[in-house]
């Protein structure tokens, strides 16, 4: 199969897809008028011995050598053309191939063996494409043993790393109470320990919406570092199955919501808006903690959490993946999709609803009741991925990457492990692929072969270490995996591995 891969962006993303900015999809594949083939020859013609020699490179063309000449006739108007691109269908009117888009959502690259498309269309290309994945060598980017702060500096988030206007790199992934890595390259990061770039406020109240903090998403315009916060009530006074004690390790009830700091001094400190300025996506329902009789589970987790990397259309927007989980089954979750102009102003963002960006995301407490949840994103073989944590455009593959943790069919095979997807437009997504299979979801042996490691890993997201741009949102075909690899207690490892994207034929 032929990919038509260019440069894809974005004029307006929603329902429109990543193509087309600069260039229209309804009439395509033309090159040139048909008759003219070059230089030499009577008229014009060039000169040839064999039929293909003649090849003016046009499908609305017949070409024959004729007594020592190439001759270039039209096809008949109507006739078929461009059938390597099953997202456009092509007529030929006067020798050029005219395409047009077939409907945004038609099926496409074939199906899985469950019966399921692993693509759409969307503004004339699949959103799917097959590609392989080679791992390379492990590295420790930060041990616990020998590079950590205090006994609680650990990773405890997916890894970011933003480019300081003087080139000097800083790595976000830790614990509430947050150092930041610093260095020159990417083999130099070494943990700052004092101070704190930020301290959780730690308040005791779902309401405040200051709880447990976590500097979870981090993107820089200039000399303004805005972070997006992950945040966590914990209910240290309801009965069980919440119990009661330290919130930091006992207490397995969850209350999850979004909320903003800014940095203006190179990411060395953040400040949070007054409340309740400070809040992006707050927990759609009031909290109610689950009853002494509810089914027993190890987390009992509601709310809006863990947001993506936040990255920039072309149509000026800024988008990041968040997870949603509306009750306090962490398997009812999904992943949503929102935006905004304006990363200074936390009450800007809206969320996906169904058909468009005008979700309010309002605390229940304002509200006086719970509010409406967004919509989650789906792909060809179910949910969109309930555990996403990685959004990037990947530049080789010409197409936004969802990356997370969940279980899917690869072949006739369900496997666990770290996946990815493709959009065009971050609102249609293509079928999973597999990156690297781990023990996430599946009970497997830890000596199972093929496994990444023989322990239950987390917070996978892609960097690409050649990435230019300041947030690093744009990786490559070759950038690395980061990942958390626990090794028992609070000992977690941050590692990452080099990946190799190849295109499949």
């Amino acid at each position: 199969m032929r990919y038509v891969l260019g440069f894809l962006c974005v004029c307006a993303l929603g329902v429109t897809p990543l193509v087309g900015c600069s260039e229209t999809t309804g009439d395509g594949g033309s090159g040139g008028s048909a008759g003219t083939g070059g230089s030499g020859g009577t008229g014009g013609m060039p000169e040839c011995q064999n039929p293909e020699d003649c090849d003016d490179g046009q499908e609305c063309t017949a070409d024959v050598c004729a007594d020592g000449m190439c001759e270039y006739t039209p096809l008949a108007d109507g006739t078929a053309c461009d059938e390597s691109n099953e997202c456009t269908t092509g007529m030929c009117a006067s020798g050029q191939c005219h395409t047009t888009a077939v409907q945004d959502g038609s099926p496409c690259a074939g199906e899985t063996l469950n019966g399921n498309p692993r693509g759409g269309c969307y503004g004339g290309f699949c959103n799917f494409v097959p590609v392989s994945v080679t791992i390379g060598a492990k590295e420790v980017v930060f041990d616990y043993t020998t590079d950590r702060c205090d006994y609680y500096d650990f990773p405890d988030s997916t890894a970011h790393v933003v480019r300081a206007d003087d080139g000097e790199l800083v790595l976000f992934a830790a614990v509430p109470s947050y150092r930041l890595s610093r260095g020159a390259d990417f083999d130099s990061l070494q943990r700052v320990c004092d101070p704190p770039a930020l301290v959780s406020a730690d308040l005791r109240t779902p309401e405040s919406y200051e709880n447990q903090e976590w500097l979870w998403t981090p993107y820089r315009e200039g000399a303004n570092w805005h972070v997006l916060i992950h945040n966590e009530f914990h209910d240290t006074t309801a009965p069980y199955p919440c119990r009661t004690g330290d919130p930091h390790s006992t207490n397995p009830c969850w209350y999850n919501s979004v909320t903003y700091a800014v940095s203006t001094d190179d990411a060395r400190s953040f400040v949070k808006p007054g409340a309740p300025a400070h809040v992006v996506a707050p927990a759609p329902r009031l909290w109610v903690p689950p009853p002494p009789d509810a089914p027993y589970q190890r987390w009992y987790a509601e709310g809006y959490l863990a947001p993506s990397n936040i990255v920039h259309g072309p149509d000026d927007y800024y988008y990041t993946l968040f997870r949603a989980i509306p009750g306090w089954d962490l398997d009812l979750g999904g992943a949503c999709l929102m935006r905004t102009k304006s990363l200074d102003e936390p009450a800007s963002w809206r969320a996906w609803n169904g058909t468009d960006f005008s979700l309010p995301l309002t605390s229940p407490y304002v509200a006086g009741s719970d509010v409406q949840v967004c919509e989650f994103l789906e792909a060809p073989d179910g949910p969109m991925m309930h555990d996403v944590q990685s959004l990037t455009y990947n530049a080789y593959l010409e197409r936004y990457m969802a990356v997370g943790t969940w279980g899917a069919w690869v072949g006739d095979q369900y496997l666990c492990g770290i996946f990815f997807s493709l959009s065009l437009d971050l609102i249609h997504w293509s079928h999973t692929q597999l990156i690297a299979e781990t023990i996430v979801w599946c009970d497997r042996a830890p000596d199972a072969p093929g496994l990444l490691e023989p322990v239950a890993i987390g917070y996978p997201s892609i960097i690409d270490h050649e990435d230019p741009t300041t947030n690093f949102e744009h990786p490559g075909r070759t950038p690395y995996l980061y990942y958390t690899r626990p090794n028992g207690g609070l000992d977690r490892d941050l590692v990452r591995v080099p990946l190799t994207f190849t295109l499949e034929e």
